[in-house]
């Protein structure tokens, strides 16, 4: 055996589920330590000494207790005190968290909200339970290692939202296990001045800065109307464009995410349009282990492109429901060049997507409506701020009646027909000189 390690536990003895799940936690943390050959004694103690780490095992029950919750705070400056966290509680600012470290023995499915608590004796997430016990076991042996281990570098792994716990330990592990530095390791404040003073400090140093995007957009500081998720997205991309040559970022959205909450979609799309928030950065829709090859990729040092499937070369942008469209467009000699269209109701970001990597784009004008116009023009342009945008070779627009007023925006378009669609003959092929 190893050198010896002192572990100190704390739970509220009137709590008869804590005091269960702590006598079986015990002993299974033990023979993770044996595992890695090292021997540790447990003692039932509140202290602050930094030689030691004290284990606070509790539930949201555990909250109404004030002389419980009085003998915790006295534990919030120290760096040995860690809270088992084994059901959902609810964060205020009555409780420091984001002074502990914390580990969460549950998670909730992103789908429904329903809670799953880690347990031993639960064959579903029993294996939740030991990777638990076993990240546990890691951090504690590193604080207490004799060599510490020289880090690659630093991530910044932005906290997120509680349904998607389980994916940001997930990817904390493979960056761990990939031995660079994860920021933030604690919760962030929810004091809105002293979390943004949080996330600017540990951005710092940073190379990677990954945002996972939740299903649901939730606010975070009591009296700002902005989620955490965002805020710290406005951080980063101020952060990375001041640091342009050093630093990558990856804004990850599940694959099997279809996000409905208007809120988070308006945060969504504000991302794709906004050309600070899209500079030096990824927007990726992809499976998680997708996510990990990407960023496995950029932290070797390697440049990436990441290429979409069934993007258009030409995208047409009609005000009206016409199944036609693109039959129509397809007479003109386009030389075997992709063609989509927004009349089958495509979502707003594949919208900004398609505009984002199409080489033509020609807009559909046949009724009067400016503001329809005004705000797919505005598209066009705010496109170019995506990180995959190719140079827009031609910009087409084709109104339907001479008595359509679009002087405002013609000299943005490269060609202007006036004419409807059967009698429309373009050649949209564009050859490199």
């Amino acid at each position: 055996m190893g050198k010896k390690i002192n572990i100190n536990y704390h739970f509220r003895k009137s709590n008869k589920a804590v005091a269960t799940f702590t006598e079986s936690f015990l002993q299974d943390i033990s023979r993770c330590f044996n595992r890695f050959k090292t021997e540790i004694s447990f003692s039932e103690a509140i202290t602050s000494k930094e030689d030691e780490t004290t284990l606070i095992l509790m539930t949201a029950d555990d909250m109404s207790d004030r002389q419980f919750i009085d003998e915790v705070l006295k534990l919030s400056n120290s760096s040995s005190a860690v809270i088992i966290n084994l059901n959902p509680i609810k964060f205020d600012k009555g409780f420091p968290f984001h002074k502990f470290k914390i580990y969460s023995f549950w998670d909730q499915i992103k789908e429904t909200g329903e809670t799953r608590l880690f347990r031993r004796d639960t064959k579903e997430f029993n294996a939740f339970y030991w990777e638990k016990i076993t990240d546990i076991t890691i951090d504690i042996l590193e604080k207490f290692s004799d060599v510490k281990e020289v880090k690659k570098g630093k991530v910044y792994l932005a906290q997120t939202d509680t349904s998607q716990i389980s994916d940001r330990d997930n990817i904390y592990r493979d960056l761990i296990e990939l031995e660079f530095e994860v920021l933030p390791s604690r919760l962030l404040s929810l004091d809105y001045k002293e979390s943004t003073e949080q996330i600017k400090q540990q951005l710092k140093g940073c190379g990677l800065i990954i945002h996972p995007i939740p299903l649901l957009y939730s606010k975070y500081f009591s009296d700002k109307e902005i989620s955490l998720v965002e805020y710290q997205c406005n951080l980063s991309a101020l952060y990375a464009g001041d640091n342009q040559q050093s630093v990558k970022r990856i804004i990850w959205i599940p694959s099997d995410f279809e996000i409905t909450d208007e809120e988070n979609q308006i945060f969504v799309e504000k991302i794709l349009r906004d050309q600070n928030q899209t500079q030096n950065t990824l927007v990726l829709k992809v499976t998680l282990e997708e996510l990990k090859k990407i960023y496995r990729k950029i932290l070797s040092g390697q440049n990436i492109k990441v290429e979409e499937k069934n993007l258009p070369d030409v995208y047409v942008v009609a005000d009206k429901d016409d199944d036609m469209v693109g039959e129509k467009f397809m007479k003109s000699d386009n030389s075997g060049m992709a063609i989509k269209t927004n009349y089958k109701g495509i979502t707003y970001n594949e919208h900004l997507k398609f505009l984002a990597n199409s080489q033509v784009v020609v807009i559909n004008y046949s009724n009067e409506n400016e503001q329809w116009l005004t705000m797919k023009v505005n598209d066009i342009f705010k496109s170019k701020g995506i990180n995959s945008s190719k140079p827009f070779k031609k910009l087409i627009l084709v109104k339907e009646n001479k008595d359509l007023d679009t002087s405002a925006f013609e000299e943005r378009f490269s060609e202007v027909h006036v004419c409807s669609l059967d009698e429309l003959r373009l050649n949209l092929a564009v050859r490199n000189n």
